[in-house]
């Protein structure tokens, strides 16, 4: 145990990683091995677009969960101004800061130029930056390249350009900060590998095209893939209590509904609109953008700061995103929990937990009308989006009846946990045709590159 307790310490100082609670707790001996933060995230310091792609389709297959329906929620969960890439290893924001949830997004993925491939100086992940260099405020404004110019080279975007390496450093501090010129101070201009992977696929591809010029069709197929990804396993569906989807039938008050919530429908219904107000005040109370970082050590589980819309949303995403129907615990939104043990495993190491802990404070308000957190989290995520796309995306679908699963050991939660979606993946020669499976003839624009090694997870941001 002393060996691997000089080892975890060793990865914590090499990874530049002690501000995280677990391992300054490590550094001075506070801390049993068994309760350490979980391994540390690989570095991705190349970047392989095609490897990146098959490996996240796969994931969203296993949750039944067609291309499509991929590419809108991974574009609706970092359409947002109010989304950051902070949380994991990577810096910067998605959007500026007052940009609305909606198709802004897919405008700047589609063509695939005026980004650059960088690296973060602090600790060598790979991702892409705004160039600087065009004639519109979101290529320029909050550019980490503007003052380089000349100094550090743009390994340049293309569409049919999928891999990237020998990537050249930019400071991390100008990737965390940018002081905006027409717009309030923001992190960079930044994608991740994931965003460009949409790229890659024709059959992720059209679409971006598609809900770049029509906002109203991303809208659309966003709420109809939200209820796909956030459904997935759930056994009872009461009447849903936000407003009705294109489809006007819907699931009637069964004699399950009333043994769970009560004989009254009119009283289901009150409930669920008292809970939206306190949803609603959590919103109204929080920062415009929050950072969900990790927790550490001058940090309290109350802090202020890390919770907001964007936050409750990426926790209603990554409970979900853990779905599969396989597996002995199948997990997704009816049983996955990320709170107890599994608190740091919610993708980022436990960047989610303030949120979780803010949702768990309204829920125990109705917890004696058997009102479940997972029911509170998805409510609230589908709420969230709204909020973010300021009522554009109104009347998300959500239907009450998740239990909470017991707090299941540490193991399992790891299992949930190693479920989630990345950034950024590798792949080997080995593995080319099991990750190829499915794929369409010329789908992909370019083959794996050869130079590839093993497929890592990388700290969750999708």
């Amino acid at each position: 145990q002393a060996l691997a307790r000089r080892k975890l310490l060793q990865t914590c100082i090499v990874r530049h990683i002690t501000h995280m609670l677990g391992c300054r707790l490590l550094l001075y001996g506070l801390l049993p091995l068994a309760h350490a933060v979980p391994e540390p995230d690989p570095i991705m310091d190349t970047i392989d677009l095609n490897a990146t792609y098959t490996a996240i389709k796969r994931i969203f297959a296993r949750m039944n969960l067609s291309p499509k329906e991929m590419a809108v929620l991974i574009g609706g969960g970092h359409s947002s101004g109010q989304n950051t890439l902070e949380g994991g290893t990577y810096h910067g924001n998605w959007m500026e800061p007052k940009t609305l949830m909606g198709n802004a997004y897919f405008q700047l993925l589609a063509g695939g130029h005026n980004w650059c491939a960088v690296k973060s100086s602090d600790n060598g992940n790979a991702f892409f930056v705004a160039k600087g260099t065009a004639p519109y405020i979101a290529e320029t404004e909050y550019s980490p390249l503007r003052k380089y110019t000349g100094k550090i080279p743009c390994l340049e975007t293309d569409p049919k350009r999928v891999f990237f390496e020998n990537i050249p450093t930019v400071p991390a501090k100008e990737l965390m900060y940018q002081p905006g010129v027409w717009h309030k101070p923001s992190g960079a201009a930044a994608f991740l590998p994931v965003d460009f992977a949409l790229n890659v696929a024709n059959e992720t591809y059209e679409h971006v095209l598609k809900w770049a010029f029509d906002e109203r069709l991303f809208f659309k197929d966003f709420q109809a893939a939200w209820a796909k990804l956030t459904e997935n396993g759930q056994q009872l569906k009461c009447p849903s209590v936000n407003g009705p989807l294109d489809d006007p039938a819907d699931f009637n008050y069964s004699a399950e509904c009333a043994a769970l919530f009560g004989a009254d429908e009119a009283s289901y219904q009150r409930l669920w609109s008292n809970i939206r107000s306190d949803i609603k005040m959590l919103f109204d109370s929080s920062p415009e953008r929050c950072k969900s970082i990790r927790p550490t050590a001058h940090r309290t589980w109350d802090s202020k700061g890390s919770v907001c819309p964007s936050s409750v949303l990426r926790l209603g995403f990554h409970v979900s995103a853990t779905y599969d129907p396989e597996a002995d615990n199948i997990g997704g939104s009816s049983f996955a929990t990320f709170s107890g043990p599994c608190a740091m495993y919610d993708g980022c190491a436990g960047c989610l937990q303030d949120t979780q802990k803010a949702l768990q404070r309204i829920q125990q308000r109705y917890q004696h009308l058997n009102v479940s957190l997972a029911d509170v989290t998805i409510f609230a995520a589908g709420l969230a989006s709204t909020s973010l796309s300021e009522l554009r995306l109104n009347l998300m679908p959500f239907h009450p009846g998740r239990i909470d699963p017991q707090v299941a050991d540490e193991s399992a939660c790891k299992e949930l946990g190693d479920r989630l979606p990345s950034p950024a993946y590798r792949t080997t020669s080995k593995l080319r045709d099991e990750i190829l499976a499915g794929m369409l003839d010329g789908d992909l624009q370019n083959p794996i590159n050869p130079k590839s090694s093993i497929p890592k997870r990388n700290s969750v941001i999708v």
